[in-house]
């Protein structure tokens, strides 16, 4: 899958991690835009896991 112009979404997700606070972050929105695999290309550079349902 070829992913383009997320660049916002993950810095977002990126400023949270850093933050060293624990927050909960819901990422939603219509099918088929991409919200999954703003989550793989996120943990590519961090640990932990996916919980998707």
């Amino acid at each position: 899958m070829i992913f383009i112009d997320r660049i916002n979404e993950l810095k977002a997700l990126n400023d949270r991690y850093d933050s060293g606070k624990a927050e909960f972050i819901v990422i939603y929105g219509r099918r088929r835009v991409g919200k999954t695999e703003l989550l793989k290309q996120f943990m590519n550079n961090h640990d932990g896991i996916i919980f998707t349902m």
